[in-house]
């Protein structure tokens, strides 16, 4: 069936990519982002700001977990790799915004029972500067993130909603709207469940360490939210399930770049959207929606026309006979 249907996306497709080419962001990630971060050094003289310190600070709890050395991080990683996502946070004794970090990240502990938060104080002792060494640390803050045991993402500094926005493409939210397409087949299976119901169907095609990925995600969960009976969003991660499949099923529709949004309808291809620009991607949705109504309003139209059509030949007949 994908073989089937990439052949009728890509004989519908009105975007030509070029070929025998990985898939790739439209800004592969390839190093941290130093954003308002400050080199650790032994005298550690720290001067930070962060962009938006916006929070009221308030004590320590007993959310985030405090590592002391490099054997308590590995094993709070393997405790960890069933799954939940893992943020490890390096900051020192001396940043002035560490007890407004422990309290971001104390509330997004109380918002999601899948994330973990590790604290590690750099500056602590020799084993905690051996941690940061061997994990190439040397600026602060910074963020390293975990998936099963796996780095996925890391960057420097600290800005709310940058990091809110990772959490949220990297957490699965049961609440969520979006229908997480972890293989090839739950792609197919949604398409199948709503053949015949006339509703939108929007795919986001991203990859881990895509920071135009991160940047859209959190538009398209509030779209999902503001349009949910509407419109359908699903979401597919290149890295996730079988990921070689996947991309097998990408190339045969042309897509080599993420983000990427599919468009479908009744089980057939009507467009596609790549970039991430929450306002294009809500225009082509926007009128993708006015084609179908404009459409059917024609559709409707005409069949009131031939029904007229047909009860004036009958009153006529009558009236002959």
């Amino acid at each position: 069936m994908a073989t089937a249907f990439a052949t009728l996306l890509c004989s519908s497709s009105s975007y030509i990519f070029i070929q025998n080419k990985s898939i790739s962001s439209s800004r592969t990630f390839s190093h941290p982002l130093v954003t308002k971060a400050t080199t650790l050094t032994s005298s550690l003289d720290i001067q930070v700001k962060v962009d938006n310190p916006g929070f009221k600070f308030m004590d320590k709890g007993e959310k985030v977990q405090q590592i002391h050395s490099i054997e308590e991080y590995d094993s709070e990683l393997q405790s960890s790799s069933h799954g939940k996502l893992v943020v490890a946070h390096f900051s020192a004794t001396h940043y002035k915004y560490k007890i407004l970090m422990q309290q971001f990240m104390e509330e997004q502990c109380s918002i999601s029972k899948d994330i973990k938060f590790l604290h590690v104080m750099a500056n602590e002792s020799d084993k905690t500067m051996q941690l940061c060494k061997r994990e190439q640390i040397d600026k602060i803050p910074y963020f390293i993130y975990y998936k099963k045991a796996e780095k996925i993402h890391e960057e420097a500094g600290f800005r709310p909603e940058k990091l809110l926005s990772e959490i949220l493409y990297y957490v699965e939210d049961p609440f969520s709207q979006v229908v997480q397409l972890k293989r090839v087949g739950d792609f197919e299976k949604l398409i199948k469940a709503h053949k015949f119901d006339n509703k939108l169907i929007v795919v986001n095609v991203g990859k881990r360490n895509c920071i135009p990925c991160v940047k859209i995600y959190p538009s398209v969960i509030e779209l999902a939210g503001q349009m949910a009976g509407r419109v359908i969003f699903g979401r597919m991660n290149v890295d996730d399930g079988d990921e070689m499949c996947t991309k097998n099923m990408l190339t045969e529709i042309d897509v080599y770049k993420v983000p990427a949004f599919l468009f479908m309808r009744n089980g057939e291809f009507c467009g596609r959207y790549i970039g991430s620009c929450p306002s294009t991607l809500i225009r082509e949705i926007t009128k993708l929606q006015n084609y179908h109504v404009q459409k059917e309003l024609l559709r409707v139209n005409e069949l009131n026309w031939r029904n007229k059509s047909s009860n004036s030949r009958s009153k006529n007949i009558n009236s002959c006979s």
